[in-house]
């Protein structure tokens, strides 16, 4: 009884913070909601005993995606007035959409009963341990391959964003490392009132 309060009092708290992002007119304040939503789905998840799926929810989206959205939406400099007026004309299409969501939860909660009762499946380990036998023996090919694809993306990213600055002085470990005192020091002798030449 309890964790099935715990459950609707999230899933009730999640509704009301996706609704928040959606009518806030300001997107700070869209965005910080946004947060509260991956917090409250890390929490559902946790629940319904899918605790790897949530902290990955919680590091992925919460630590890097939402506060990467927060850092944008601050340093941009947004009209509200003209956001608003902007979203105003996308309000049908969102309405489609959303009937569309709305329908789908509708039948496959309502209409189609499922054929597996997840209470009877016992497991001999948590999910995330069959999780990360999975990935590393049936699936470990795959695994390896989209490892290298972020890879080449990083890689790529970089190199399209590097740009050359010959006016950039930079340093050369190995001519610094083949340098002796006496090439970079000079003794001079001088008369008294004379001074240096430095082009000598």
């Amino acid at each position: 009884m309890f964790l099935l309060g715990t459950f609707y009092f999230f899933a009730s708290f999640l509704i009301v913070t996706c609704i928040s992002v959606i009518f806030s007119k300001n997107p700070v304040n869209s965005v910080l909601f946004l947060v509260l939503a991956f917090l409250n789905s890390t929490f559902l998840f946790i629940l319904i005993g899918a605790e790897f799926v949530g902290i990955i929810l919680a590091i992925v989206y919460i630590g890097a995606v939402a506060i990467l959205f927060l850092f944008v939406v601050m340093m941009l400099d947004i009209q509200i007035t003209t956001l608003m007026f902007n979203i105003k004309r996308y309000i049908p299409l969102a309405l489609l959409f959303a009937g569309v969501i709305l329908a789908e939860i509708i039948y496959l909660t309502v209409f189609k009963s499922s054929k597996s009762n997840l209470n009877e499946i016992v497991r001999s380990s948590n999910n995330t341990e069959e999780i990360g036998n999975v990935l590393y023996t049936k699936y470990f090919i795959d695994f390896q391959l989209s490892g290298v694809v972020l890879l080449l993306a990083m890689i790529g990213a970089i190199v399209l964003t590097h740009v050359y600055r010959p006016s950039i002085k930079r340093q050369n470990i190995d001519k610094q490392n083949t340098t002796y005192s006496k090439d970079r020091i000079q003794l001079v002798e001088t008369k008294s009132g004379e001074g240096v030449n430095y082009n000598e």
